[in-house]
């Protein structure tokens, strides 16, 4: 039996996500080929091929380079990672598309549900792959928990809570990070839309929110929130809350998902922790049910993930669909602080095909 070749891939953005994709790359890298790292600036171009090289298959040529339009013009190159600012990633994704490559975009997807919109049909347009690049999504704790709801392990969900709370390095709040309408806003937009993704996957559709925002840290940007509080109405009929924070210090809450339900609970606890995903029951010893996790893991799935869609027509998980909702809920979270009011979330039926 023939061996398929490796998918020739191209990272565009060598920034601060950028060692995570590119370890997954390496523990994908009988699958993929790791072309070119291209940014900006080329330092940082250099920087991503240099531990490229230490996870790569020995021997692989990998290019540091600013030229974009010369990527785009290779036919060989299938495959773009976008790990860009959020006001560029409609535009480079469009204009990627366009030139016949899949495309993985880094979370959010993009600014706004009308920019997803416009991604999304160019991908149909193209009969190319875009994927919402959520490491959440298709973390291996969250999928688990999701099994065991689906299987009925806790009876009807009557509430979800989730926190995510750090402190934030200044180093990872500079440039287009501090500015709003680059990023799209603060800590909501840029890290706990992570969880937001979560609580879709667990409690299903958000139908409204009701949201407060405050700055303890506005050397993180003056003009963004580093701390919100959320409450959520969900389509079955259960409530949500969310805490999130750039402005905590320590190890921060645990769990950091709890699923409750009339037969029991399920907990998802923080990374590396000794029970990653626990399932209490109404009655019984609590069962571990996924043992260990790691950050670094969710990454490793996602671009697992990735390959598998493009290479073998595996259906797609973490969809424009998921990107365009989590950007939805967010910015509802922010009309609702600025009115003091719950702001409600129309089902949305989709895209015509």
């Amino acid at each position: 039996m023939s061996i398929a070749p490796r998918t020739r891939l191209a990272l565009i953005g060598c920034g601060l996500i950028s060692p995570a994709h590119i370890r997954a790359f390496g523990s994908q890298k009988e699958r993929v080929e790791l072309v070119a790292c291209c940014d900006s600036r080329l330092e940082s171009a250099e920087r991503a091929v240099e531990l490229a090289s230490t996870v790569m298959r020995s021997g692989d040529t990998i290019e540091a380079t600013t030229d974009f339009n010369a990527i785009l013009k290779d036919p060989s190159i299938t495959a773009l990672d976008l790990c860009l600012p959020h006001h560029i990633h409609k535009e480079v994704t469009l204009t990627a598309l366009r030139a016949g490559k899949h495309v993985l975009c880094e979370k959010p997807l993009a600014l706004t549900p009308e920019d997803c919109d416009a991604m999304a049909h160019e991908a149909r347009a193209q009969n190319r792959v875009l994927m919402h690049g959520e490491n959440m999504r298709t973390a291996s704790n969250v999928v688990v928990a999701k099994q065991a709801l689906t299987a009925g392990r806790v009876g009807t969900i009557v509430g979800i809570q989730a926190t995510y709370a750090h402190w934030q390095s200044e180093a990872l709040n500079r440039d287009w990070r501090t500015r709003p309408a680059e990023s799209g806003g603060g800590h909501l937009m840029d890290g706990a839309i992570h969880f937001v993704d979560v609580l879709r996957q667990l409690g299903g559709e958000i139908t409204g929110v009701h949201a407060m925002t405050t700055q303890y840290r506005p050397e993180l940007g003056a003009e963004s929130e580093d701390t919100a509080a959320l409450n959520f109405r969900f389509e079955g009929g259960h409530f949500g809350q969310l805490f999130a924070s750039h402005a905590s210090r320590g190890r921060g809450a645990s769990p950091v998902v709890t699923v409750f339900g009339t037969e029991g609970c399920i907990s998802v606890e923080p990374f590396d922790g000794a029970g990653s995903v626990v399932l209490f029951p109404h009655e019984g010893e609590r069962e571990i049910l996924l043992a260990e996790h790691n950050w670094q893991k969710t990454f490793d799935n996602e671009v697992s993930h990735f390959l598998d869609v493009i290479r073998d027509d595996v259906p797609l998980y973490s969809t424009p669909e998921d990107g365009r909702e989590n950007i939805r809920v967010v910015l509802a979270a922010y009309e609702s602080a600025k009115s003091g009011r719950e702001v409600s979330l129309p089902k949305w039926g989709g895209w015509r095909r």
